[in-house]
């Protein structure tokens, strides 16, 4: 394990290896495919033979016989056997024999007395039948052809002819692939393995230079020639080596930067309170309910439980969540974007949020189209977003009043959904102030519960921003406010 450990593959070595492997295949695969195709080449070659061997012999049989005046039948054949088997053999130069058909041989000229080969046995059934017999460098196509009469089987013609040169031919042009492979092969990895020298010899002047850096020595690198990437990339680390002494005095210049990151840890602690406190919202909205009802409305004590259950869950992902976000030390965690119903969380959001509206006397009111709306995004998300602004609809809005939440479509891929109360409403000169953060305004309700962070709809603005849309707030002294929140990214159903 130690060895293996200290072993260590430098750049060149991977270029090398990398450019063998991918060249090894490749010359791999075309020797594959050279003798795939010139197997089936030859293939075709001893088959398009064979085919035309056998329109041979049919035709000189058959003209023998009509030279002969004489008929094609089964004592014609055993009569005429001596002379075919000679004729026949000077006609397609090759060794024939001929046997009746029962397999018995009918000239005393035969090359064999009876063929031990399985196209023999094939062609006693009536079939045109050949076989390929190799043996060493010799290679020898047996072909079987029945002779019949009147539709029936009067004998077979049975021929070898030898194929063995052109088998040589063939394995001299697979051997010449090879070889020029071969040469391919060599004439690649010597042209890769002066290539990875010209590359990486710069590269490692390059990291001997950086080493030195890390002892405190700020010396340049020699420029070589070339006019490529490498000389491109040692410039840039002499210039590199040459402004290293302004980038210190730049840093102790923005020392003034350590007051803007105090800045940001106070936000990202008042972010974690505003995050963390519409789920402990919820919670300590059934506890108390259930708490004064005890177990008197079994139904609303399930679904209180079910939904302290929920929002326990959604807890815990968001400590994890921002546990995530403190390691990370990211100003945002990563939305999770996915297929949505817009229609049935907003529907929920609004029946969570009726439990505190009712503590106030005040009706939460959903209108939404019948066909549901979909919609690309991140769930957990858009359901903060939603909690968010019923939640300063709630704060501000009048006791005993109403609030209305309605969702709809808004052109072929957006959507709009206002929350519109009945509240006090917001002087104008406030309006342009709404979505900074820690901005706030005087509650008119218990300070206690509806006290906040002032991030809210600073949050809100940046989901709905990272969603393809915006947050309008329209409101007037004494006519409520409508906040109205415009999403991309509808999908069809």
């Amino acid at each position: 394990m130690k060895l293996i450990s200290g072993m260590r593959l430098t750049i060149r070595h991977k270029m090398l290896l990398s450019f063998t492997l991918v060249v090894f295949a490749g010359l791999l695969s075309l020797l594959l495919v050279s003798v795939t195709i010139t197997e089936q080449n030859v293939s075709r070659l001893i088959n398009q033979d064979v085919v035309q061997l056998k329109k041979s012999i049919d035709l000189y049989i058959g003209q023998y016989y009509l030279s002969k005046n004489v008929t094609l039948d089964q004592q014609s054949f055993q009569t005429e056997a001596d002379s075919l088997v000679k004729e026949l053999s000077a006609s397609v130069s090759a060794p024939i024999s001929v046997y009746d058909a029962e397999g018995k041989g009918l000239s005393r000229l035969n090359s064999e007395e009876l063929p031990a080969s399985d196209d023999f046995a094939e062609s006693m059934g009536g079939k045109i039948a050949y076989s390929v017999i190799r043996s060493g460098s010799s290679s020898v196509v047996s072909l079987s052809s029945p002779v019949e009469s009147n539709g029936k089987l009067i004998g077979i013609v049975h021929l070898k002819k030898n194929y063995s040169e052109l088998d040589a031919f063939t394995n001299r042009f697979l051997t010449a692939i090879r070889w020029f492979a071969v040469a391919i092969f060599v004439l690649v990895f010597l042209t890769a393995w002066l290539l990875a020298n010209r590359i990486t010899k710069p590269v490692a002047r390059l990291a001997k230079s950086v080493k030195r850096v890390a002892e405190g020595i700020y010396e340049p690198v020699p420029v070589r020639g070339g006019n490529d990437e490498i000389m491109e990339l040692t410039q840039g680390y002499n210039l590199m080596m040459e402004q290293i002494q302004e980038q210190i005095a730049m840093i102790e210049r923005e020392r003034d930067a350590l007051q803007i990151t105090q800045q940001m840890s106070k936000t990202f602690f008042d972010n974690v309170t505003h995050e963390l406190k519409t789920p402990l919202t919820t919670i300590r909205g059934y506890a108390q309910i259930m708490e004064e009802n005890g177990f008197q409305d079994k139904p609303f004590f399930d679904k209180g439980m079910r939904y302290i259950i929920d929002e326990s869950k959604r807890l815990n992902e968001k400590v994890v969540q921002l546990l995530l976000f403190s390691t990370a030390g990211s100003e945002q965690i990563a939305y999770r974007f996915e297929r949505v119903g817009l229609s049935a969380l907003a529907g929920s959001v609004c029946e969570d949020m009726a439990v505190r509206g009712d503590k106030y006397g005040i009706q939460i009111h959903f209108l939404a189209d019948e066909e549901p709306l979909y919609i690309r995004g991140d769930r957990e998300k858009l359901r903060e977003m939603l909690l968010n602004v019923l939640d300063n609809a709630v704060k501000y809005g009048g006791v005993h009043s109403k609030i209305t939440v309605a969702l709809s479509r808004n052109g072929a891929d957006r959507c709009l959904i206002r929350v519109a109360d009945q509240g006090a409403g917001i002087p104008e000169e406030n309006l342009s102030h709404l979505f900074e953060p820690y901005y706030r305004l005087a509650s008119a309700n218990s300070d206690e519960e509806r006290g906040s962070a002032g991030l809210g709809l600073a949050i809100v603005q940046t989901i709905a921003q990272r969603h393809g849309g915006q947050v309008v707030i329209e409101s007037a002294p004494g006519k409520g406010t409508c906040v109205t929140m415009e999403l991309g990214g509808v999908l069809n159903v």
